[in-house]
């Protein structure tokens, strides 16, 4: 199906003039201290670390991307041009890691650079005493492509990690209302037989858990799952519930409602946003745009799209009817991926349009439209997106404010005051010298 839509739109000439695609990190080790827990620690696994199941995912994905952008839609060259790409990633170990590795699938080996073959060999070595092997022509052997990676430190990247208490202060009081909401605590009394059951099987006191705690141990299992670690012995109906409530659960954490996810998403988008004018415009060479981050960022993504939401969940969770038809309610696993495409129409060369890939699948945005014209879809994103971000999120802290509103108001009382005394002295002056003036004609009347 995808394979049509890309003829199609060749045949009518669309050109592709920008992609940006938002991806998880591949498969890691475990991060929660439960299932396996000493035998995870003593082997130094509870770290969240790539694993080579995850480079291997990311690296296909790769393959993926190169077939699409440089093989079938031309967007790319065939090998790399560092002023058509620009990678940014979290700054963290996956996320940097998995960038590395889905760029070895985008430009595998045998696409990197050669050496100058007249150059004098001894410039090919540093400084340091070597015997030195000839590799040819070979920048690296195998021509090995090198791509950079950009990252900001963690309370900086607002784009990537908007939804982590350091870039966005107010986070920690929305996850900590969610958790303790009246929604969260109908959704665990209604898991209770889950969380028997799932208690029972692994041999544990159903009375210590929550549906917190069966979020972690699922993340624990895709973990184990993915790896090929040892897994509980559960019933198919008990393993079917606990992913279906690992991403109500997610959600329900992150971004309860539409607000929520609105105000988290906003960086993001607007970086989107920015990207697209700027291509539009003629203003970068950038053609493709990656972020390298969390199953928490494509989450909140998705929910700001309005293609998964708390509600939608529940009701599959529930067995509930559905009524957003678009819900997507399975959790996103290592790897997945957004992708928005902006199109030049052919017979319109400054009209545009947007599509939105799901893992490879053309999703309906602009009410249900898999191409959304492009101005519609600015219009919606920055009509969702708050104005006063900053303010919103408490970047500036609470003290802070506080203390510059105090500042504020004590410098329009002193101001006030002193202009009020200034009347005063002025008024004073004035009337001391009509006294002066009016004894002054008294005493010549005298005279």
């Amino acid at each position: 199906m995808l394979l049509i839509v890309i003829l199609i739109s060749q045949a009518f000439g669309d050109q592709l003039i920008l992609s940006q695609i938002l991806w998880r990190h591949g498969a890691r080790t475990p991060l929660h201290c439960n299932w396996k827990c000493k035998e995870f620690e003593k082997e130094g696994m509870l770290n969240g670390y790539l694993t080579p199941t995850g480079m291997r995912q990311h690296y296909v994905l790769g393959q993926w991307l190169r077939k699409r952008y440089i093989e079938d839609l031309k967007l790319l060259s065939s090998i790399y041009d560092e002023s058509e790409i620009y990678i940014e990633s979290t700054d963290v170990n996956r996320t940097i890691m998995s960038a590395l590795s889905n760029l070895q699938g985008l430009y595998p080996i045998g696409t990197g650079p050669k050496v100058n073959p007249n150059l004098n060999h001894s410039y090919l070595l540093p400084p340091n005493k070597i015997e030195f092997e000839d590799f040819g022509n070979e920048a690296i052997p195998g021509f090995l492509q090198v791509v950079p990676v950009h990252v900001r430190e963690k309370k900086a990247d607002i784009y990537l990690r908007g939804y982590d208490a350091i870039a966005c202060p107010r986070n920690e009081e929305i996850i900590n209302n969610n958790v303790n909401s009246i929604l969260y605590h109908e959704i665990n009394n209604k898991s209770k037989p889950l969380i028997q059951d799932f208690a029972e099987q692994i041999g544990i006191d159903a009375s210590l858990l929550n549906i917190t705690d069966l979020y972690e141990y699922q993340d624990t299992f895709d973990s184990c799952q993915f790896n090929g670690y040892q897994m509980p012995n559960l019933k198919e109906t008990t393993k079917y519930q606990m992913k279906l409530l690992q991403y109500l659960y997610f959600s329900l954490e992150h971004n309860i409602d539409f607000d929520q996810a609105r105000l988290l998403a906003t960086p993001f988008f607007t970086k989107v946003l920015e990207n697209m004018d700027n291509v539009a415009k003629n203003q970068t060479k950038h053609k493709f745009r990656i972020f390298s981050a969390h199953d928490t960022t494509v989450e909140l993504i998705l929910n700001a799209l309005n293609l998964t939401t708390v509600e939608c969940l529940k009701q599959v969770y529930f067995k509930e009817e559905v009524k957003n038809k678009n819900c997507i309610y399975t959790f996103p696993g290592y790897a997945s991926n957004i992708i928005f495409e902006l199109y030049r129409k052919s017979a319109q060369y400054d009209q545009y349009y947007v599509q939105v890939l799901y893992n490879g699948t053309l999703m309906p945005i602009c009410g249900n439209q898999y191409k959304c014209d492009y101005q519609e879809f600015v219009d919606i994103i920055e009509f969702q997106n708050v104005k006063n971000y900053e303010d919103e999120c408490w970047i500036t802290p609470k003290s802070e404010q506080q203390i510059a509103t105090w500042l504020v108001v004590t410098i329009s009382v002193a101001l006030t005051l002193l202009l009020m005394f200034s009347l005063c002295i002025i008024y004073l002056l004035i009337r001391q010298r009509r006294l002066d003036l009016y004894s002054k004609g008294v005493q010549q009347f005298e005279a």
